[in-house]
Protein backbone atom coordinates (compact mmCIF):
# COMPACT_ATOMS: atom_id res chain seq x y z
CA UNK A 1 0.00 0.00 0.00
CA UNK A 2 0.95 3.39 -0.31
CA UNK A 3 1.40 6.32 2.44
CA UNK A 4 -1.97 8.24 0.59
CA UNK A 5 -3.70 4.46 0.72
CA UNK A 6 -2.74 4.24 4.18
CA UNK A 7 -3.73 7.77 5.09
CA UNK A 8 -7.55 7.03 3.58
CA UNK A 9 -7.60 4.12 5.34
CA UNK A 10 -6.56 5.11 8.87
CA UNK A 11 -9.14 8.45 7.91
CA UNK A 12 -12.11 5.93 7.46
CA UNK A 13 -11.30 4.02 10.73
CA UNK A 14 -11.67 7.07 12.61
CA UNK A 15 -14.88 7.79 11.26
CA UNK A 16 -16.19 4.38 12.96
CA UNK A 17 -18.26 4.92 16.28
CA UNK A 18 -19.90 2.54 17.96
CA UNK A 19 -23.37 4.64 16.34
CA UNK A 20 -21.88 3.52 13.02
CA UNK A 21 -24.80 1.47 11.21
CA UNK A 22 -23.30 -2.07 10.37
CA UNK A 23 -24.69 -5.34 8.52
CA UNK A 24 -24.50 -8.79 9.28
CA UNK A 25 -21.52 -10.16 7.48
CA UNK A 26 -22.59 -12.58 4.42
CA UNK A 27 -20.98 -15.75 3.91
CA UNK A 28 -17.61 -14.68 2.19
CA UNK A 29 -17.25 -12.08 4.91
CA UNK A 30 -18.16 -15.31 7.77
CA UNK A 31 -15.75 -17.69 5.96
CA UNK A 32 -12.62 -14.93 5.69
CA UNK A 33 -13.49 -14.20 10.07
CA UNK A 34 -13.57 -18.03 10.77
CA UNK A 35 -10.37 -18.03 8.80
CA UNK A 36 -8.66 -15.22 10.61
CA UNK A 37 -9.92 -16.64 14.12
CA UNK A 38 -8.90 -20.61 13.82
CA UNK A 39 -6.05 -21.94 14.80
CA UNK A 40 -2.88 -20.55 13.28
CA UNK A 41 1.13 -21.57 13.32
CA UNK A 42 3.76 -24.05 12.15
CA UNK A 43 1.67 -26.65 10.08
CA UNK A 44 1.97 -30.25 11.34
CA UNK A 45 4.55 -32.24 9.98
CA UNK A 46 4.14 -36.18 10.70
CA UNK A 47 2.53 -36.48 14.21
CA UNK A 48 3.81 -33.02 15.34
CA UNK A 49 6.63 -32.22 17.43
CA UNK A 50 7.30 -32.34 21.02
CA UNK A 51 9.70 -29.56 22.37
CA UNK A 52 12.64 -30.72 24.46
CA UNK A 53 15.35 -29.39 26.47
CA UNK A 54 18.75 -30.71 26.09
CA UNK A 55 22.02 -29.72 27.48
CA UNK A 56 25.00 -29.22 24.78
CA UNK A 57 28.44 -28.16 25.43
CA UNK A 58 28.41 -24.37 24.02
CA UNK A 59 31.44 -24.84 21.80
CA UNK A 60 29.87 -27.55 19.98
CA UNK A 61 26.37 -25.49 19.83
CA UNK A 62 28.65 -22.73 18.41
CA UNK A 63 29.50 -25.17 15.61
CA UNK A 64 26.37 -26.16 14.96
CA UNK A 65 24.47 -22.26 14.47
CA UNK A 66 27.19 -21.15 12.73
CA UNK A 67 27.15 -24.65 10.22
CA UNK A 68 23.27 -24.38 9.90
CA UNK A 69 23.50 -20.58 9.07
CA UNK A 70 25.65 -21.45 6.34
CA UNK A 71 23.54 -24.28 5.15
CA UNK A 72 20.14 -22.13 5.53
CA UNK A 73 18.47 -24.32 8.22
CA UNK A 74 17.52 -23.63 11.52
CA UNK A 75 19.25 -24.91 14.59
CA UNK A 76 16.32 -27.50 15.19
CA UNK A 77 15.97 -28.45 11.76
CA UNK A 78 19.72 -29.52 11.72
CA UNK A 79 19.48 -31.43 14.85
CA UNK A 80 16.23 -33.04 13.73
CA UNK A 81 18.40 -34.07 10.29
CA UNK A 82 21.04 -35.88 12.50
CA UNK A 83 18.90 -36.86 14.40
CA UNK A 84 17.33 -39.13 11.60
CA UNK A 85 20.37 -40.16 10.00
CA UNK A 86 21.92 -41.62 13.67
CA UNK A 87 18.30 -43.38 13.73
CA UNK A 88 18.11 -44.92 10.42
CA UNK A 89 21.46 -45.62 10.23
Amino acid sequence: MTVEELDRLYAECEDITPDTPSHPLDKADRVLLAHAASKSGRSRIGAGAKRINITVERGLLKQVDVFAHKIGVSRAALVAEGLRKLVSA
